[in-house]
């Protein structure tokens, strides 16, 4: 995370008797908040409801969790997209940091605390969130074209999930219309050709 530490203007002091928060930028910046792990969509569900029932909105502007979609096989061998969060217990939030949306947040659910350096609540670099944002948004187009993986006949993979895991072997047969090849493995000693999904191997180094 790139924090902001040269630019005094977009830091708000923290008084620590009363968590208070001093203004000194009025500016809409990024801000990091630490949430319980687990708790990310709770936190972001009751923000929303006090943003719409104290009419926050021109202040809190936007609420981040960062997270990719990823492909991944359930207990049946059938691919599923699932949403991933990076950083789990972390939320990100384009506020204007005042007296009131510290407040909100200070006495949010499940919000441990605003990411500070000392005594300071310090943002976000400017650019910071729409380049993760490209980034997230890079790995999850990546992942949707990983059954687009270029292997040929006789590639000689590994096996990176599953009962096969960790076993290595040639590919004897490819199914790209299902995302599936077929691979010769050494088992009790002896070649045997097994099915596998292209998510469940890797290309042996």
């Amino acid at each position: 995370m790139a924090i902001n530490k040269k630019n005094s203007s977009s830091r708000v002091e923290i008084d620590n008797e009363d968590q208070d928060f001093i203004v000194i930028d009025k500016r809409p910046r990024w801000y990091v908040i630490q949430t319980y792990v687990g708790f990310e969509d709770a936190v972001r569900k009751i923000l929303d409801q006090k943003i719409e029932n104290l009419s926050l909105s021109d202040k809190i502007l936007e609420i981040f969790i960062p997270a990719k979609t990823v492909l991944k096989l359930n207990s049946k061998g059938v691919r599923q997209e699932k949403i991933e969060k990076i950083y789990p217990g972390y939320i990100y939030i384009h506020m204007v940091l005042d007296r009131e949306t510290g407040y909100v947040l200070q006495n949010t659910n499940y919000i441990s605390r605003i990411a500070s350096t000392g005594d300071f609540a310090v943002a976000l670099d400017d650019g910071y969130i729409e380049k993760l944002k490209e980034k997230l948004l890079q790995e999850s187009d990546q992942n949707q074209a990983s059954s687009k993986t270029d292997y040929y006949l006789n590639d000689l993979i590994q096996v990176i999930d599953g009962p096969f895991k960790d076993m290595r072997g040639k590919i004897s047969a490819i199914d790209l219309d299902n995302s599936r090849v077929s691979v010769l493995l050494s088992i009790f000693d002896r070649e045997t050709e097994v099915v596998l999904d292209l998510l469940e191997i890797k290309k042996a180094l």
